[in-house]
């Protein structure tokens, strides 16, 4: 039988996590430099299936905090009636999504658990309105 694929990194190709669109998931966002969100915290994952899905092995993600700042408006709240828990230790609290903060992150290095899912249909327009809005994009 022929050895199992892998990935750039060694890793047998079949182990690395497919987090889906609107998935919350904890991840290592170190290194960071500057400004950039660091450490290991809940993300939303906001790339389309097709990527995250593929083979290609990134997801586009925003940090979500438990940080409130009135200056920062356009990030949009979630409470926890917004998300359905998958991993029993996390506990859903009132977050913002970081939508000013976006990063690229390689499901091998820096993926590591599925906490919950954004089941909010009007939260995830909000989202996706401040996602639009960050990046100059027309609405569709």
């Amino acid at each position: 039988m022929p050895p199992a694929p892998r990935t750039t990194a060694g890793t047998p190709a079949h182990t690395a996590p497919k987090p889906r669109r609107w998935q919350i998931w904890e991840i290592d966002l170190n290194p960071a430099k500057g400004r950039e969100q660091k450490g290991v915290r809940a993300c939303l994952v906001i790339s389309l299936d097709a990527l995250n899905q593929s083979n290609f092995g990134t997801v586009i993600v925003c940090p979500i905090t438990t940080t409130h700042r009135e200056s920062f408006a356009w990030r949009p709240g979630l409470v926890p009636e917004d998300l359905t828990v998958v991993a029993r230790d996390w506990e859903a609290k009132p977050n913002w999504v970081e939508t000013d903060q976006i990063a690229t992150i390689d499901v091998q290095r820096g993926v590591r658990r599925h906490l919950a899912t954004l089941t909010d249909v009007a939260k995830r327009g909000a989202i996706s309105d401040s996602l639009r809005m960050m990046l100059g994009l027309e609405e569709a």
